[in-house]
Parts: C-alpha cells; sequence; structure tokens
C-alpha cells in the first residue's frame, strides 16, 4: 500500500431493502444522521464504514478500527434475517477521513467473530468483530487520520457529555458527521414506550427525548465515544431524531475480555452456520 494514501476507500452503493425491525427500518431516503455537524479532520479517524448485502444493492452499517486488522461492529450488521453467519466474501470495508468514495477499492474480510450470546430480540450482547484481509496499512508506513480507537473503561455517569460519530449520505459522498449524545439515564430510557425495559446493566442510552439530532439505521454499529474514547457501539434505538427515541448503545467495557481474545483466534466460523443460541 503506498504511503500517499492517506485513507483506505472502497465502494458501495446506497441501498434499499435493508430489512432490521418493523421500528427500525433501513430507509434509503432518510439522512444516516439528522442533525449532525460536519467532522474535523482527525476527530474521529476510528469511524468506518461496512458494507452488507441486502436485496436488491448493498446495505451500509458503521464500525470502529481496534487495531491494524480488526473492525468492531453490531452482530446485527453480520447476521442474516435467520440469524445465520454471512460469508467473510460478502462484507467489506470503507473508510475514508472525512468523506467516502463509492467508487474506490474495498477491503475485504477474512473472518467474522460474533458474541456468542447475542440476543437477536432484546439485542444484548450486540456485538462483532471482522478480521480484515489485510492490514489497513503496513506498520512501517504512517497513515495520517486513521487511526485505533482507545476504550472508555470507566462508568459513564449521566448527562456524561458523549458525541456519536457515523455517516451522513446528504451529499453525493457521504461524509464523516457527528451528533452531541449524552448518557441517558438507564431507568428513564427504560421508561420510554419504545424500550418496554429491554436495556441491560451492559447497555448505555445516549442522546435526548426531544425531538432533534438522532442516530439512523444505517450508522447501527458505530461508535459513540466520550472524552474521545470509545463507549458504545450503536445497537438500536435509531429515531432519526424523533422524541423519546435516543440511541441504545452496546457498552464496550463489559465486554473488552471477549473483544481481546478475538485478535488472537485461529478458526474462521463458517457463513450460513447460526453462531449464537437458538432463542
Amino acid at each position: 500500500m503506498k504511503g500517499t494514501l492517506a485513507v483506505l476507500l472502497l465502494g458501495l452503493a446506497v441501498a434499499t431493502g435493508f430489512r432490521l425491525t418493523s421500528d427500525d427500518e433501513y430507509d434509503p431516503f432518510e439522512p444516516f444522521i439528522a442533525g449532525g455537524t460536519n467532522a474535523v479532520l482527525g476527530q474521529f479517524p476510528s469511524i468506518v464504514a461496512v458494507a452488507v448485502p441486502a436485496p436488491p444493492n448493498n446495505a451500509f452499517c458503521g464500525g470502529v478500527i481496534l487495531n491494524a486488522n480488526h473492525i468492531l461492529t453490531a452482530a446485527r450488521c453480520v447476521l442474516t434475517a435467520q440469524n445465520t453467519l454471512l460469508f467473510p466474501n460478502q462484507v467489506t470495508i470503507l473508510s475514508g477521513a472525512l468523506q467516502l468514495n463509492f467508487n474506490g477499492p474495498r477491503i475485504n474480510i477474512a473472518a467474522i467473530y460474533v458474541h456468542p450470546q447475542y440476543n437477536p430480540f432484546t439485542f444484548a450482547n450486540n456485538l462483532a468483530v471482522l478480521r480484515t484481509a489485510i492490514n489497513f496499512f503496513p506498520p512501517e508506513v504512517a497513515v495520517p487520520n486513521i487511526g485505533f480507537a482507545v476504550f472508555h473503561e470507566e462508568i459513564p455517569f449521566d448527562t456524561m457529555p458523549c458525541q456519536a460519530a457515523g455517516w451522513n449520505n446528504n451529499t453525493a459522498a457521504p461524509i464523516q458527521q457527528f451528533i452531541n449524545a449524552p448518557i441517558f439515564n438507564r431507568d428513564a430510557c427504560n421508561a420510554l414506550p419504545v424500550n418496554l425495559g429491554r436495556i441491560a446493566e451492559t447497555m448505555i442510552c445516549a442522546g435526548v427525548i426531544n425531538a432533534g439530532p438522532g442516530v439512523c439505521a444505517s450508522n447501527m454499529g458505530t461508535g459513540l465515544f466520550c472524552n474521545g474514547q470509545l463507549a458504545g457501539v450503536l445497537s438500536t434505538g435509531f429515531g432519526c431524531g424523533t422524541a423519546n427515541n435516543p440511541g441504545v448503545y452496546t457498552q464496550v467495557r463489559h465486554f473488552l475480555p471477549w473483544i481481546r481474545e478475538q485478535f488472537n483466534r485461529q478458526d474462521v466460523p463458517m457463513g450460513g452456520t447460526s453462531p449464537i443460541p437458538v432463542w
């Protein structure tokens, strides 16, 4: 890879038909982030996009760079509607400093590791680690404006100022944006009709209950950053700026041992199989 390559770019098409659930369905005419603010260079260097298949084209998820060849995203992004694992060659990574290039080369995936206790009904343990087929860049080459996430290992407190970062499709080539998403009290979040008490201790809510900036379905799997550190991975709550529907994130501090274990795994789970229990 050439040292002058500041970003890794890969192609994907903005999709139709990306089925999630009845209350958070992909809509190609919605923004990916509602009311987002353009990020500045280097503000969120670990944010990437994940291309996954969905008829008739490709769907779009978010992801976070963990190291030179591993990405963290949501389990929902790499499972079919029947909760079987996608094949690695069905998933590719798209990265850009501030803008995505749909016509650039893709970064392929070599292995997909889904958390074995992922629950597709409650979205508990909604995490997956993706291993890339090649390193993002050789260790001897310093590529600017792409970096690895640092984990937020402390308990986030209510009203703690955080940011959800991802991509928005308000231009021909999606741009990196973020919204301010303060930590929202878990009990209050559980009391919202949209959640019905499903917000577990391993999850965090972030955002506000009034209509305004919000996350949308196409950034599922993207990161929530507190003090610049990765605190959560977007799991559900894709209100796209509607009232009473803050984003819900898998709280990564609870899963650090499992995440790190995936870096050294030698097996490659078979696509088409179910990596999770039958619920």
